[in-house]
């Protein structure tokens, strides 16, 4: 018998490897100075946001599993967008494979520059999916201002691709 529960999860994570892929392969289609673009009200150009994509996916993974998929030194502007790409899939497939298995209730404690903090599995994963969404979003307009045309990326379109 399957459950509905782990498959709508399932699906959660899927949709965000596979939003993940189209927006980073159209990335490693850009001129360096596309790469460089930025509009007010995003974290930085869109080379940045696409690191700050895959570094935030590591970490996410690695509350729910316990390990990064990288190390830790790893110097992002030395990656190029197809390396970005290779690991924004290993990432993303990782989040995928642990999202169902993932005890929601375990917690994490951390001590940050404002006092302690904690939050549980089920925050990093909802997180995970969220930071996502925003940050694709945000790359998507700064594709739009330049005229480049973008993947839509909304669950309608992952639906009709996957699952025709």
């Amino acid at each position: 018998m399957s459950n509905p529960q782990a498959e709508l999860i399932d699906k959660f994570f899927e949709y965000n490897l596979w939003a993940n892929t189209e927006l980073f392969k159209l990335c490693s289609t850009l001129n360096a100075d596309q790469l460089e673009m930025t509009v007010e009200g995003t974290p930085g150009n869109i080379r940045q946001t696409l690191e700050h994509i895959v570094s935030g996916e590591g970490h996410y993974l690695n509350h729910v599993s316990g390990s990064m998929p990288w190390p830790d030194d790893i110097d992002w502007g030395a990656k190029t967008i197809d390396q970005l790409l290779e690991m924004v899939t290993t990432s993303s497939s990782k989040l995928h494979e642990h999202a169902s298995q993932a005890d929601p209730h375990k917690r994490h404690d951390r001590v940050l520059d404002i006092g302690p903090y904690h939050f549980f599995n089920w925050t990093s994963m909802i997180q995970a999916i969220y930071h996502g969404i925003e940050h694709r979003t945000q790359i998507k307009i700064m594709l739009t201002k330049l005229g480049v045309e973008h993947p839509e990326l909304a669950s309608w379109d992952f639906r009709m691709e996957k699952y025709p």
